[in-house]
């Protein structure tokens, strides 16, 4: 199994992650008016698809070191399987509500503000930490982020109001910060399957994460299409009615998604001198989101008709970053 065997590799590999983690959005807007509860079924099956294909590949390649992915399925425990598969179900809901994030408050917002929960998250149920002051003051600059998204969120309502209801940016707000956590909880859970002499590994580990993530997609997403947070309710029907590019779309970006998944994994079970905790690995994952947000923003022109609103979350995606650095080095 291919692992990072130094620490630049290591790096490379979170680095992949956060990469992955933070443009995979990208595909969820390109799909135009494609509802995001559809959507959901195509990227939980390109999630599948590509850490399945990683782990029987990259995952397979095995040295005198390291287990194959398939040797280390066959000692796994079905405790450890189950555990990271119910992780992934866990995921499935968090995932969902930051889906809705991005439909209804853009990209520029959803991702922040969930990266920023979940880094918030983490360093509470963190416990000790190698410099409290840097790590504490890092989730302090998360927090302000995600402020910092919310004043943004406000002047965008006022730019542009709606004429009754809760405006579309303040539910897609809350989705995302509901998202995050819920994700932020399902992370360690599935996290806490891959070690050990009995444990599925950091591809294993991947793979029931989004095996839980598939199975868990139509379940929850009765909900959503029968009580939808936009638009009209929908049948499970109407995910036929999509054309190729649409579907392509979805599994491209469950499949970017799953990349960046393995590659996190990965990078926790490397074998190197000086590994971070996971907070840290964490972390540096998570600032990926200020890439999505810089695309929502200049790519997809989110919040053209509020410039107070972009400066705003220019300047949460700059406070996001600097507190995952502050995360990682106080971790």
């Amino acid at each position: 199994m291919l692992l990072p065997t130094t620490y630049d590799a290591m790096l490379l590999a979170l680095g992949l992650a956060a990469l992955f983690w933070g443009t995979w959005a990208n595909t969820q807007k390109a799909g135009g008016k494609w509802r995001f509860e559809l959507y959901a079924f195509d990227f939980a099956l390109g999630a599948v698809a590509i850490s399945l294909l990683l782990a029987m590949t990259v995952g397979n390649a095995g040295s005198a070191n390291s287990f194959t992915f398939e040797e280390i399925l066959m000692v796994s425990s079905k405790k450890n399987m189950a555990t990271a598969f119910g992780g992934g179900a866990i995921y499935c809901l968090g995932n969902l509500m930051i889906l809705a994030g991005v439909a209804l408050s853009g990209m520029s917002t959803a991702l922040p503000v969930a990266a920023g929960m979940g880094l918030l998250l983490g360093v509470a149920l963190a416990g000790k930490v190698e410099n409290s002051g840097m790590a504490y003051g890092g989730a302090g600059m998360a927090l302000a982020a995600i402020i910092a998204a919310a004043m943004a969120q406000k002047a965008a309502a006022a730019a542009v109001p709606v004429k009754r209801g809760m405006h579309p940016g303040w539910k897609g707000f809350i989705m995302s910060c509901l998202g995050g956590l819920i994700a932020g909880i399902a992370l360690p859970i599935v996290e806490s399957s891959r070690g050990g002499e009995i444990g599925v590994g950091a591809y294993g580990a991947a793979v029931f994460m989004t095996l839980g993530l598939l199975a868990m997609t139509p379940l929850v997403n009765v909900y959503f299409l029968n009580l939808p947070v936009q638009g009209e309710a929908l049948s499970l029907l109407a995910y036929l009615k999509g054309t190729k590019g649409q579907h392509l779309l979805g599994l491209t970006g469950g499949g970017i998604w799953a990349a960046g998944t393995t590659a996190f994994f990965a990078a926790a079970g490397g074998t190197y001198a000086g590994a971070p905790k996971m907070l840290g690995l964490e972390a540096l994952a998570y600032s990926g989101a200020a890439a999505g947000a810089v695309c929502g923003l200049l790519i997809w022109r989110e919040q053209a008709g509020a410039p107070k609103a972009k400066g705003m979350l220019l300047g949460a995606v700059l406070l996001l970053a600097g507190g995952a650095a502050m995360v990682f080095l106080g971790a």
